[in-house]
């Protein structure tokens, strides 16, 4: 046991951060998983963290600091190489009068101090801070996988210049073993940061003198902080994806396509590679795609309770086309799947076919598009025909041939999902007239069409009560006046927990326009998507807008969320309450 931990447990006790059977079950497990007793305490939630690092460091007579809240002179980072931060777990946070001052998250420990300064060959005050902190301020000040690039660089001096030894790594023969070793361990340490962000997409982008990486998290790009000496070693970072992605690594010329299977713990995850030739170098592009999502049902879509009993009435039919629309990232495919999930029964043949098949379904045959020799979607939806589905999921509609195909298909008995980019569901119609479908044919397969997008939620932690523009909800909403009494509109302001955005996760909101007999009367009379829309309003549906209005009203996201994805959407000037009638089926 740490000298004085003895002590300090009795200090925690009188302090009441802890109680008895809390501290005894923390001994109990820090001796099973062999861990020291503070992170035990913090892992299990036995108390919270600050709280007990404020314990920690009254009983040692220091500070407690909250390094992310503090300005750190960039010259104090040149003093103190990553290397050591990150091997020790300290960082540093201001110089007073040739003594350096660092934060750290184990006092007691004297041998690690003496060691400290043995390595800076420098005077030091210690302050406590939480541990967590320290990682997030290390990965601030210096970048991910800084203390790697640095350990790289030192083992690049003993044998010549940086960039040459860089290019020889490019090749088949990863030469050095310790440089192959530090790569592939930044390499992970950049997934691993983005899939602990709950990160969608890796951007790593070379330019002339520095690389870029960005993470897209809630869809949007944030960029990351790395070490400037990244640019050094960019091929070689680019030749690890390739190896990892079953790549081409000689070919630097041509886009290349690949996919990375990645378990973290107990989690898995299919990495998607996309590789582009640029006058800098390759540029990466790496989607994650967690398993877990697929297991997302329709309840957790967020459907409000009437688009619910829509959307269940529609999938319930024995044939027919559903359509969802939107942009790339609005969530298209996880509806379907979702849908797909609750179809899928022993009585039921599901065939998909995709590009790429994003996520593995149990007991559904699922097809993968290879356009190389020529297998695209109207083919495979022919093949699809010959093996007596049931129901049948395409992954997108891109042309006439696959249209008519999906309305020949549904015409025949079966049950077709499918996807259209298209700004709002009125403008499916108008999509497929313009690939060629005849619009009697439309009228008599499509069953309904539901646009889609995601909004950023409020984070849970700082989320409070904001006052609305009333001008804005006048031109943008169609609300005069005052909120309803009672009625509070909720924003995030921004905290550790939400990376400062004031947001945290994602929520769908949809228009649903159900083909009913009016408007397949103004289909086949190839009527504009504006016609069918006002129609569609006076029946009862709601737009994008109105969906997004009720996610404001449950406090759930902003005014500017919902503004910001529906901008392209066309807006019809209906006033918001007319938008939630029951629409007919």
């Amino acid at each position: 046991m740490v000298p004085g931990m003895k002590a300090f447990e009795k200090h925690l006790l009188r302090e009441a951060v802890l109680d008895e059977p809390r501290l005894e079950r923390a001994r109990t497990e820090a001796k099973k998983r062999e861990l020291p007793l503070l992170d035990t305490i913090t892992q299990l939630g036995l108390a919270d963290a600050e709280a007990l690092y404020r314990s920690l460091a009254s009983f040692c007579e220091m500070r407690f600091v909250q390094p992310a809240k503090m300005e750190i002179p960039p010259e104090l980072i040149k003093k103190v190489p990553a290397r050591f931060a990150t091997h020790y777990g300290f960082v540093p946070v201001e110089e007073r009068n040739g003594t350096l001052v660092i934060a750290i998250s184990d006092p007691l420990n004297t041998h690690l101090l003496d060691d400290i300064r043995l390595v800076l060959k420098q005077r030091i005050e210690s302050t406590v801070a939480t541990p967590a902190e320290i990682r997030k301020v290390t990965k601030e000040l210096y970048g991910v996988g800084a203390d790697t690039m640095e350990r790289m660089l030192s083992d690049a001096d003993q044998d010549g210049d940086v960039l040459d030894l860089a290019q020889d790594f490019q090749g088949a023969n990863l030469g050095d073993e310790t440089m192959d070793a530090s790569i592939i361990k930044f390499v992970n340490e950049l997934i691993l940061e983005a899939v602990q962000s709950d990160t969608t997409d890796i951007h790593i982008e070379p330019f002339e003198e520095r690389i870029r990486v960005r993470y897209r998290i809630d869809g949007i790009l944030h960029q990351v902080p790395v070490p400037p000496s990244i640019r050094g070693f960019h091929a070689a970072i680019v030749s690890r994806v390739k190896i990892m992605a079953n790549m081409n690594i000689a070919e630097k010329r041509l886009p290349q396509d690949g996919k990375i299977l990645a378990n973290f713990g107990e989690q898995k995850f299919d990495l998607r590679v996309s590789i582009l030739p640029t006058p800098h170098g390759e540029t990466v592009n790496m989607r994650i795609l967690s398993r877990s999502s697929m297991y997302l049902t329709l309840d957790q879509l967020g459907f409000q309770a009437r688009d619910m009993k829509l959307f269940n009435s529609f999938i319930s039919k024995p044939h027919g086309i559903i359509l969802v629309t939107g942009p790339t990232g609005s969530g298209k495919t996880t509806t379907l799947y979702a849908a797909l999930a609750k179809l899928n029964n022993l009585d039921r043949k599901i065939i998909t076919i995709e590009d790429p098949v994003e996520y593995q379904l149990t007991g559904i045959t699922q097809m993968q598009v290879q356009p190389k020799i020529g297998f695209d979607f109207s083919m495979g939806l022919r093949a699809m025909l010959r093996h007596d589905p049931d129901i049948m999921l395409v992954g997108e509609i891109r042309d006439y041939e696959t249209a008519e195909m999906a309305v020949r298909s549904s015409l025949t008995g079966h049950l077709v999902l499918s996807t259209l980019h298209t700004n709002d569901a009125a403008g499916a119609v108008t999509r497929l007239t313009d690939m060629g479908v005849e619009p009697f044919l439309i009228a008599s397969t499509v069953i309904a069409a539901i646009a889609q997008r995601l909004v950023r939620r409020n984070c849970s932690t700082c989320a409070a009560p904001v006052t609305a523009d009333p001008e804005v909800l006048r031109t943008e909403f169609g609300i005069a006046g005052a909120l309803p009494a009672g009625m509070q509109i909720f924003q995030g302001a921004g905290c550790d927990a939400c990376r400062n955005t004031g947001y945290k996760g994602r929520a769908a909101i949809y228009e649903i326009l159900p083909f009913t007999p009016e408007v397949k009367e103004l289909t086949v009379r190839r009527a504009t998507s504006m016609d069918v829309k006002r129609l569609a309003l006076q029946q009862g549906m709601t737009t994008l807008r109105g969906s997004g209005w009720d996610r404001i009203c449950q406090g759930s996201t902003t005014i500017e969320e919902v503004l910001r994805v529906t901008a392209d959407a066309e807006v019809v000037d209906t006033p918001l309450e007319s938008q939630h009638a029951e629409l007919p089926v």
